[in-house]
């Protein structure tokens, strides 16, 4: 009996992973290179590992692809780094990196951050100082998540904080909980603000709270699935209002070897009337957050509309006229290596943009007849002989019991 649960558990465990999604892909009217966005429903799918991801056309032939993070503007005329005037590290306490601002940053209310790829999350500090010894707080314990691109050695950061004209920045990394992280390069983006697309995420519902004792309005969000948020954008009824803001997700930590979930903030920013009130922060994944208005002795605002956003990213493929194409979502692969990413043409932004379309769940016996290495004849002796095994495991050991019963 213990043998055959065991086998049916191995059995489960092999046919019982593989293709979770699958999707269509909009038909071209051209034959070439085309950018495919990759959706939110898609992205939630493959917990934003686009390892798992793979295109097929009619023939069920795997077609190559190429991920696009939208990263093109860090390398444009746009892009500038900036010297690091000074940088300390103490021992578990903290790292800072001192920045000269320079007369082309025109809005110094953000600077992009190039880290050498950990798999820590990051605690910072930003400062401005007119003389670089008397130093004025910009943005204090804000977080930085995600410090790894599976497609460089590095990963480029963008961190905000309040317009200003101060002559120094100073960047503090908190090391007391973490090693310290390599920041290799510091820049700026030229003229008054960069264009990064967006996406609206739609599957999000939320709800207004107000909360009198405190004097606070808290908008709860909610979703089906984990998602990636990147930004927010309101737009209030109100004509003159100044109000703090606050991100906060929940998050799970260990306390005497028991998990507790706490509370956790991840971005600040200011509601003003007198500008757009739209936000973009470092990124997080979650299905529940909560955004906290801080309200003092003021009427609670009227939200006319919440927008929450997401930075689109794409997928570069060469696609036929005539055929027809899916997206797949299977979490038993690895990391495609196709030649495609050598013959990319040079302009990314100026290809033809399609969309993922009927993107849904599928069952494990669709998933089996969908993917082709189920069906060869190699994976069908390499179950027959991993069944042997565990058999004639099972077996020896059974044997060697009654034996020792005699």
């Amino acid at each position: 009996m213990k043998i055959k649960l065991f086998i049916s558990f191995c059995f489960i465990s092999i046919f019982g992973f593989g293709q979770s999604h699958k999707g269509n892909i909009e038909r071209v009217e051209e034959k070439g290179f085309h950018r495919i966005l990759i959706a939110p429903e898609v992205r939630s799918a493959s917990n934003e590992n686009f390892d798992f991801l793979r295109i097929y056309n009619d023939e069920k032939k795997e077609i190559p692809f190429v991920v696009d993070f939208n990263k093109d503007y860090f390398f444009s005329n746009r892009y500038q780094s900036l010297r690091i005037s000074d940088q300390k590290q103490f021992k578990d306490s903290v790292s800072y990196y001192t920045i000269n601002v320079v007369q082309n940053m025109k809005y110094c209310s953000e600077l992009s951050l190039k880290i050498a790829n950990t798999g820590l999350t990051k605690e910072y500090n930003i400062s401005g100082s007119e003389d670089g010894i008397h130093w004025f707080g910009l943005v204090m314990n804000s977080m930085l998540y995600d410090l790894n691109d599976f497609q460089n050695t590095y990963v480029r950061k963008t961190v905000s904080f309040p317009n200003n004209s101060y002559k120094f920045l100073k960047i503090e990394f908190i090391d007391k909980n973490s090693m310290p992280v390599n920041l290799l390069e510091v820049g700026y983006f030229i003229g008054d603000e960069k264009i990064e697309p967006t996406t609206v995420l739609e599957v999000f519902k939320h709800k207004l709270i107000e909360d009198k004792t405190n004097k606070k309005t808290i908008i709860k969000f909610s979703a089906d699935n984990l998602y990636t948020v990147d930004g927010i954008a309101f737009n209030f009824k109100n004509s003159r209002f100044f109000r703090k803001a606050s991100v906060f997700i929940k998050e799970t930590k260990s306390v005497k070897n028991k998990s507790e979930i706490y509370r956790k903030s991840v971005a600040t920013f200011n509601l003003d009337s007198n500008s757009a009130n739209s936000f973009k922060w470092e990124s997080f994944q979650a299905k529940d957050f909560e955004i906290e208005i801080d309200n003092l002795d003021n009427e609670p605002l009227e939200i006319k509309e919440i927008k929450l956003l997401q930075n689109q990213f794409y997928l570069i493929a060469d696609l036929d006229v005539s055929k027809n194409y899916e997206i797949v979502v299977d979490s038993t692969l690895s990391k495609p290596q196709y030649d495609l990413v050598k013959f990319l043409p040079n302009d990314l932004t100026k290809l033809g943009l399609i969309r993922i379309s009927d993107f849904k769940k599928i069952s494990s016996n669709k998933a089996s007849i969908t993917q082709q290495f189920w069906q060869t004849n190699w994976f069908l002796w390499i179950a027959i002989i991993v069944a042997g095994i565990i058999i004639a495991y099972f077996a020896f050991g059974l044997l060697k019991e009654v034996e020792k019963k005699d």
